[in-house]
């Protein structure tokens, strides 16, 4: 065998040893971190109830939001009527405008802007833990006996429980998810 026969059968053990090592590093390091994929709207709005409550009960109540939150009802899927709710639902009430200098919010409908409440932090009717409390109660007739509440489950993504409360007893009656966008309707 010639010298360079020799050097060539060298560099080619060597290389093959290299991506044998290499191999076996990767394979045993952690496995690279990969982000969960950004929640939208429309995921939240085909979640099921019991996925919606688990994210919710997760989320920190995040910040209070200002300006304009694109929104969407989320009714109970296995409810009569569902599909026809939330067709009409979306077509009429397109989300909320949060005004920070005074702690208000108004709902944006097809129609204009109406029925207002209070925003302020609070503590959650479904686990205690704090949340973004928007209450109607003495500040519309419309909606006289709702309560919301959101938590911001993801950057400018919150998940919200809209409240009823007769006879003193609140009952919650609907999901829903509010998005916010850089300039509103």
């Amino acid at each position: 065998m010639r010298f360079r026969d020799v050097i060539r059968a060298s560099v080619v053990a060597a290389s093959i040893l290299f991506v044998c090592l290499l191999s076996v590093a990767t394979a045993t390091a952690d496995p690279p971190l990969s982000a969960a994929p950004a929640l939208c709207l429309e995921q939240l709005a085909a979640m099921s109830w019991c996925d919606l409550e688990q994210i919710y009960r997760q989320a920190p109540p995040g910040t209070i939001p200002a300006g304009y939150a694109r929104g969407r009802a989320i009714y109970c899927p296995c409810a009569p009527l569902t599909p026809a709710r939330s067709k009409m639902t979306q077509a009429m009430w397109h989300g909320k405008h949060f005004c920070p200098a005074d702690g208000t919010l108004i709902n944006q409908w097809c129609f204009g802007r109406t029925v207002r409440a209070r925003v302020c932090y609070g503590d959650s009717w479904l686990d205690g833990k704090p949340s973004i409390v928007m209450d109607y109660r003495g500040m519309a007739h419309v909606w006289k006996d709702v309560r919301d509440e959101i938590r911001e489950v993801a950057p400018g993504l919150y998940l919200g429980l809209m409240y009823r409360c007769k006879s003193g007893q609140p009952r919650m009656k609907m999901f829903f998810a509010l998005e916010m966008t850089p300039c509103g309707p």
